[in-house]
């Protein structure tokens, strides 16, 4: 009799302690696209390089490099996207992730309604993990980093018209959302080549839209032109050309207009992400040779020198940067 109470006692136990286990859920799955189209991206010799693309309805359609695939899995976001020029400071990765651009074209499954930014990120993550095997994980570092701080107060323009720009639909178009009724508004062209050192974007009296940031490269050096637009937009574009974190220590407010004008010295990865740098104009000059030197009578300055004539400065510092590490990854399987 008291073998049996025993033999009760310590199934009772038993079954106390398995009970917390099993009523613990198991994680969420990821949400995943339905079906994805992967194909290497063939641009004829000497054909137009296109990167780019989003979502519009159930489709999800995209021409990227890994790199900026991971960027886009996993940069923060807001309700609005990201900063223009956002970077993810990104660690390791295969010798390719930036030289390989893949098409994409995946549907989405839109019986639960619009998805948000964070879903649709998932979604690209499930797919890297998927079809490229990437495995990464996020940590913290001590990395070299700027400042950027004023050095004269008004130097940079404000805006006169303070009122926030209406982009009409809030940023890029959700997953899954209809189509608007009223299209957004086409922005006027750039304007026709002029004297050196004033071509297209570069021109002062272009009506550049609102709210809109471009960055363009060519013979007169790089250049970065924004209107309208709050300081972060600016350290955003920044930060994708030096390869560095860039803190906001101006303290300013409010939108502003400016055109940055500069040469390629002292980038990390000069030009525009996921396309090859510029090659020389000059004759004779070796393919991959970099942009021909500047043919205005002033000579281009560095970045560095011209954020300094917008009454900023970029000083180098180190601090904590979370950083996303990937471990490895390979190229995607065939559909």
């Amino acid at each position: 009799m008291k073998r049996t109470g025993k033999v009760l006692l310590f199934l009772m136990a038993f079954t106390v302690a398995v009970l917390p286990l099993l009523s613990q859920t198991s994680p969420a799955k990821k949400p995943s696209f339905e079906v994805v189209s992967i194909k290497p991206n063939v641009t004829p010799l000497g054909g137009p390089i296109r990167i780019g693309g989003g979502a519009r309805g159930d489709r999800y359609t995209m021409t990227a490099t890994l790199r900026l695939l991971v960027q886009q899995a996993y940069t923060q976001t807001t309700a609005s996207g990201p900063m223009f020029g956002s970077t993810l400071q990104i660690i390791g990765g295969p010798s390719w992730m930036d030289s390989d651009r893949y098409d994409i074209q995946a549907t989405a499954d839109c019986s639960g309604g619009v998805l948000t930014r964070e879903q649709l990120q998932l979604m690209i993550q499930s797919m890297l993990e998927d079809r490229f095997q990437l495995k990464a994980h996020k940590e913290t570092r001590e990395l070299p980093i700027y400042n950027l701080v004023v050095i004269k107060e008004g130097k940079i323009k404000a805006s006169e018209d303070q009122t926030p720009p209406n982009f009409g639909g809030g940023g890029p178009p959700l997953p899954c959302a209809p189509a608007s009724a009223t299209p957004a508004a086409t922005p006027p062209p750039p304007p026709p080549p002029g004297p050196p050192g004033q071509r297209g974007l570069l021109d002062p009296n272009y009506a550049m839209p609102r709210g809109a940031m471009s960055m363009f490269f060519g013979p007169q050096g790089f250049g970065i032109r924004g209107s309208a637009v709050p300081i972060t937009n600016l350290i955003g574009a920044i930060q994708q050309q030096i390869g560095r974190p860039v803190i906001d220590k101006t303290g300013l407010k409010g939108l502003f207009d400016f055109i940055l004008q500069f040469s390629p010295e002292g980038l990390a990865t000069p030009g525009l992400p996921g396309l090859p740098p510029p090659v020389s104009t000059t004759p004779g000059a070796a393919a991959g040779a970099g942009p021909a030197p500047a043919v205005a009578a002033d000579p281009v300055p560095s970045l560095f020198t011209a954020i300094q004539e917008l009454g900023l400065r970029l000083e180098s510092t180190k601090g904590p940067v979370e950083v996303l590490v990937i471990d490895s990854a390979q190229k995607p399987t065939e559909n």
